[in-house]
């Protein structure tokens, strides 16, 4: 009997083609990013609503990032401690996240919009790192680049799709946004289910049980250590999406419009994060690391001259574009230098450090944004990605660029 379940679904890994299990995992994601995405761009009108601004998004933004960020890093070498266990942690990740987002239906001051968006982040720092362990576990190993890519396509669908789905709630059918928000753990459910019983678990590393990574700085490898310096120092740059529908807002856009936008925003990032995954694999994953990062400095300087409806659009739907070059071969550069029982560690690392430099960087970025205006933010946000990108090729990347580890 299959002790994960006889609906799960495996199959082998071919070095051709993703088995169906990445799929299944898109699937979950995308259903998850259904409910996140039916509520997180209706989350400035609600603040809006409460009175509050974009310093207050910020704090909103940064905040919920860091707290997930603070269990990040456990869960990840908690998955290689118990020997490569990764499906558990990311199910219970996925129902504490479910479960919290439709609190945000009663929140009533934007101090509680905070502490509900946390509890909702908390899921997530729970199953992040697992998950994209889980990922390289069951990609081939010359295809992890596009395994993400699918992953993140999947996962921007979802937010298209929840999206549009807001846009006919709110826009057509002029539902209160509580009711909309409490919609939302319909398609968190889904995402449940599919992962409970379709979704397989790979075997244990038997082995990994004893040599678990220990958590400290020093055990990780220079060069990895040079490369997630480098990727916080870029979460600097980020700007949460949240800003994209803020500024629509600021320019006089509708609810609708603004969910129109948001699913515009992430329609191009589906395409561009499966391309770019491919392309990754075939060219190496430093080859659209390094120049994504660069475009993003470019889409944040003409997104300073965005002053209209028009001009953000075209702003908004290259930036979303600039965005989703280098996520997924980011992670899949750890996938490749990592060993098979310290993954679950340096994902772990990996996303707790971007979380925790998410609490500094939304405010900074908040801030700029309502006492400086958005133009003078976004300047900032490209001049800090450009310094990124320029120390990532010629400080870390040739140390990188090794035989990777399968």
């Amino acid at each position: 009997m299959n002790p994960h379940g006889s609906a799960a679904i495996r199959s082998a890994p071919s070095k051709d083609r993703l088995p169906a299990s990445i799929y299944l995992v898109g699937a979950v994601s995308l259903f998850n990013d259904v409910a996140t995405d039916l509520v997180t761009p209706l989350i400035p009108f609600l603040l809006a609503s409460l009175g509050a601004a974009g310093m207050a998004l910020g704090l909103v933004e940064g905040v919920s990032n860091a707290v997930s960020s603070l269990l990040r890093l456990w869960a990840g070498r908690f998955s290689d401690a118990s020997g490569g266990l990764r499906k558990p942690l990311v199910l219970g990740g996925y129902v504490v996240s479910n479960f919290a987002r439709p609190l945000l239906a009663v929140a009533g001051s934007a101090w509680q919009v905070a502490w509900i968006r946390a509890f909702d982040r908390v899921g997530k720092g729970i199953r992040s790192a697992p998950r994209d362990a889980l990922i390289v576990d069951l990609a081939p190993a010359s295809l992890r680049a596009r395994a993400f890519g699918v992953q993140t396509a999947m996962d921007n669908f979802g937010a298209v799709l929840g999206a549009l789905l807001g846009v006919l709630l709110v826009g057509v059918w002029m539902w209160e946004l509580k009711t909309v928000i409490l919609v939302s753990a319909i398609p968190g459910l889904l995402s449940v289910l599919v992962l409970a019983f379709f979704v397989p678990e790979p075997p244990k590393h038997q082995s990994a049980v004893a040599i678990a990574p220990r958590l400290r700085w020093r055990a990780i490898s220079k060069r990895m250590r040079g490369f997630l310096g480098v990727t916080m120092l870029f979460t600097f740059a980020r700007v949460a999406e949240l800003f994209v529908v803020l500024r629509a807002h600021e320019l006089g856009g509708s609810i609708a419009h603004g969910l129109l936008l948001w699913a515009a925003f992430n329609v191009v990032r589906v395409g561009v994060s499966y391309a770019a995954g491919i392309l990754a694999d075939r060219h190496g994953k430093l080859q659209l690391v390094v120049p994504g990062w660069a475009v993003f400095a470019v889409a944040m300087l003409l997104f300073s001259l965005v002053h209209d409806l028009p001009s953000l659009w075209a702003g908004a739907l290259f930036l979303g574009a600039a965005m989703a070059v280098s996520e997924g071969a980011e992670r899949s550069i750890i996938g490749d230098h990592a060993e098979t029982h310290e993954r679950g560690t340096l994902f772990g690392w990996y996303h707790m450090l971007v979380g925790v430099a998410s609490i500094p960087a939304g405010l900074l970025f908040g801030w700029l944004w309502q006492s400086q205006g958005p133009a003078i933010a976004c300047i900032y946000s490209g001049c800090v990605a450009i310094t990124a990108a320029a120390v990532l090729h010629w400080r870390v990347a040739p140390a990188l660029r090794t035989v990777p580890k399968a």
